[in-house]
C-alpha cells in the first residue's frame, strides 16, 4: 500500500524496520527542515500552540521524543520554555539538533522499544509527527505513560485520516483510555499537515493526562 504520492514522504513512511527507519533520516537529515518546510509543514505552530495552552513556562524536564532536528521544540525554546531531553533514532538528526542547542540531553534511543528513563520522570512528554506508519508505532505509547509522571502531560500528533495503517495508533490511544492509564484533555481537529507536500496527509494534536 502506498502511503504518500510525495516519494520523499513515501520512502519513510514505507520503513517497515528500525533500520529502515533509521536510515531514511540519516539520509533525510540534512535536507529535513528544507523539504518539509517547502511542504508547507504545519505541526511545529500547531504542536507549539497546543502546548503553550496547557504547559506553565518553567516546567521541566521536557521529553521531546523523536525531536528529530529540534524544529518542533524551537518555537517552545523561543517562547521561554526550557529543560528539554531530546530522543530520537536517527544519528543525522540528533546531530542537527545538538547544533540547534535546545536540549539540555540528546540520545539515540528507539520508540516503540524501552526508554532509558526512569518510572515517573516527565511532566510532560511532548511526541509531534512521530507517531506515524512507518515511524514510531503505537505501541510507543505505554514507555510515554510509564516515564510521565501521575498527573502529567502527554502531547502528541498522529494522522488524523483513517486507514488501515493509521488505524491502530487510534486503537491504541482508546484502549489506553478504557483501561485507565490516561484521559483526553484537547484534540484539536485533523488538519492538514503538509499541504505542498501531500494535501491528502491529515494530523491531529492530542493532549492526554497521565493517571
Amino acid at each position: 500500500m502506498v502511503h504518500s504520492s510525495n516519494k520523499t514522504l513515501e520512502k519513510v513512511y514505507a520503513a517497515r524496520t528500525d533500520k529502515d527507519r533509521r536510515e531514511a533520516y540519516n539520509d533525510w537529515a540534512k535536507n529535513y527542515d528544507k523539504d518539509v518546510t517547502e511542504f508547507g509543514i504545519q505541526l511545529p505552530y500547531v504542536g507549539a500552540c497546543v502546548f503553550a495552552k496547557h504547559v506553565d513556562i518553567g516546567t521541566g524536564p521536557i521529553l521531546d521524543a523523536a525531536c528529530g532536528t529540534g524544529m518542533h521544540s524551537l518555537p517552545l525554546k523561543m517562547m521561554g520554555y526550557g529543560g528539554f531531553n531530546g530522543i530520537d533514532i536517527s544519528d543525522g538528526m540528533l546531530a542537527i539538533a545538538a547544533e540547534r542547542k535546545i536540549y539540555e540531553n540528546l540520545q539515540r534511543m528507539v520508540l516503540g522499544k524501552p526508554l532509558d528513563f526512569p518510572d515517573n520522570y516527565f511532566p510532560v512528554t511532548y511526541a509531534i509527527g512521530a507517531l506515524a506508519p512507518g515511524n514510531a508505532p503505537p505501541e510507543s505509547l505505554d514507555e510515554f505513560i510509564r516515564v510521565t509522571k501521575s498527573g502529567g502531560l502527554i502531547i502528541w500528533s498522529t494522522h488524523g485520516h483513517i486507514n488501515e495503517r493509521t488505524q491502530p495508533f487510534h486503537d491504541k490511544r482508546h484502549a489506553l483510555t478504557r483501561a485507565g492509564l490516561w484521559s483526553i484533555e484537547f484534540e484539536t481537529e485533523p488538519f492538514v499537515s503538509m499541504p505542498t507536500g501531500d494535501s491528502e496527509i491529515m494530523h491531529a494534536v492530542y493532549v492526554y493526562r497521565v493517571s
